[in-house]
């Protein structure tokens, strides 16, 4: 398959956002090839001190015209925010996995930064429900060279299956073929079946040799967060148990992200409640953080509170809400969560401003609502900042950190929009959206690469159409 090529123009970002409202308040403590397409560059202001934030657009290729398009909670089952991940680079390659109209696992992958894509249809799985919360998401374990992939999940036993040792360690000699991947199995460790699995979650240990693997089990609004640990060297799974018990309160959490920070090694984890299956119940901002992947657990001050598999965060837990966000405020769940080389966290929600009332209609509440960036400094000392960007529907965006620091949100409707470090992220500005109104369900971006290069790569479907397409940016 071939994509057309696209040209862009050159756009300048610029002004303040305001919330026109008081403060919520802080709380105590296929195989396809296509066609590479030019755009143009964009500019925010500049600020004393540091990086001006800038993007400009590299590319974009047609990745699949077989997408699956069916539209489940109001997007695709292709592209929804809790992918962790949906997209992600490794030793010179990219990696990306969709269902196509076969409803078969479709896996991809490229050299960087412009190698034609090649793709693996995984045919002995089909997939059988309408849901859009049944995505994928792939992990690497640089360790041993591995792809693992997690996929078609709400509630239901685990489905997972990786790839033969060293496919990625030499990937150009490797051979991208469907019996490179195991069985699909339902265990990770030993023969013991997980069950009640929804928003699977593979997180690379910074030092490469190990790997995290999250996952709800239960149910909205009554579920655990649990993790495993993947080793590159034994090849094999140990659990580490539950992390946070939300049936003893009949509530679940919905983690925004597990992330460590960017060249760091402390592991955060951010999330709201939900009360019931209803989303209107969602309220609040939560934080912890680990300092040995995921074993123990710190509150945002510092004071330990859980130990996984032994000890959890519950609702009662002390000093993890760090914002009060009430309920019927159309707080969406699972946003997306970004860290920074400083170990600065940034939260991306989309809520309804101050100024607007109550609305326990959360489908109502959504066309009022706009988008804010929590951030934490190192201080622990938590900032909200609105970005007077309104939100669309229920889709949510992501967020994405140049080497200089500087914060860009990636948003739906492929808005593109940035905060510069110098002015202490004060003031967001979107700086491209010259290709808004032509995709659907959420952006998905390459956190990975970001780690090594100051290079956005953005995974979008196509809107009303089968097209799934692949778009480069260059940041500052």
């Amino acid at each position: 398959m071939t994509g057309g090529s696209a040209t862009g123009g050159r756009t300048t970002g610029g002004g303040s956002t305001t919330d026109g409202g008081a403060s919520d308040s802080a709380a105590t403590g296929g195989s396809a090839t296509g066609g590479n397409a030019t755009g143009g560059t964009a500019t925010g202001g500049a600020g004393a001190g540091g990086s001006t934030a800038g993007i400009s657009k590299d590319g974009e290729v047609l990745l699949s015209k077989a997408g699956l398009t069916v539209v489940s909670y109001g997007g695709y089952l292709n592209g929804e925010s809790f992918q962790q991940d949906g997209i992600v680079s490794y030793g010179g390659y990219q990696y990306t996995a969709f269902w196509n109209t076969n409803r078969h696992v479709v896996l991809s992958r490229r050299s960087l930064p412009t190698g034609t894509w090649s793709t693996v249809e995984l045919t002995d799985y089909t997939n059988s429900a309408d849901d859009a919360h049944n995505t994928i998401s792939l992990g690497i374990c640089p360790g041993d060279g591995t792809l693992h992939l997690s996929f078609d999940h709400h509630g239901n036993d685990l489905h997972y299956r990786k790839s033969v040792a060293g496919l990625l360690t030499n990937p150009a000699t490797s051979t991208w073929v469907a019996s490179s991947f195991s069985a699909v199995t339902s265990a990770l460790v030993g023969s013991t079946k997980v069950s009640l699995v929804t928003y699977p979650r593979f997180v690379t240990e910074p030092d490469g040799s190990k790997m995290l693997f999250e996952a709800r089990i239960g149910s909205s609004g009554s579920g655990d967060e649990y993790l495993w640990e993947y080793d590159g060297t034994a090849h094999v799974w140990v659990s580490l148990g539950m992390v946070i018990n939300g049936t003893l309160d009949s509530i679940n959490a919905y983690p925004h992200g597990l992330s460590y920070t960017k060249d760091g090694t402390r592991l955060h984890l951010s999330w709201c409640w939900r009360e019931t299956p209803d989303a209107s119940t969602n309220h609040d901002l939560y934080y912890i953080y680990s300092d040995d992947h995921g074993r123990t657990w710190k509150n945002n001050a510092s004071t330990a509170v859980a130990t996984s598999g032994s000890s959890y965060v519950t609702k009662s837990s002390s000093g993890i809400k760090v914002w009060s966000i009430n309920q019927n405020r159309g707080l969406i769940n699972q946003e997306h969560m970004a860290v920074d080389s400083t170990g600065r966290v940034h939260v991306l929600l989309s809520h309804m401003p101050d100024a607007q009332a109550d609305d326990a209609s959360f489908d109502s509440a959504r066309t009022k609502s706009q988008f804010f960036d929590y951030w934490r400094n190192t201080s622990g000392t938590w900032t909200r900042v609105p970005m007077g960007i309104p939100s669309i529907a229920s889709f949510r965006g992501k967020l994405a950190i140049a080497s200089s620091n500087n914060v860009y949100a990636i948003l739906p409707d492929l808005r593109i929009a940035a905060a510069e470090v110098a002015s202490n992220f004060a003031t967001w500005a979107v700086l491209d959206s010259t290709d808004s109104g032509r995709f659907f369900s959420d952006p998905l971006i390459d956190t990975a690469r970001l780690m090594t290069e100051d290079k956005l790569t953005v995974f979008y479907p196509q809107k009303s159409s089968a097209n799934i397409y692949v778009l480069d940016y260059s940041i500052e």
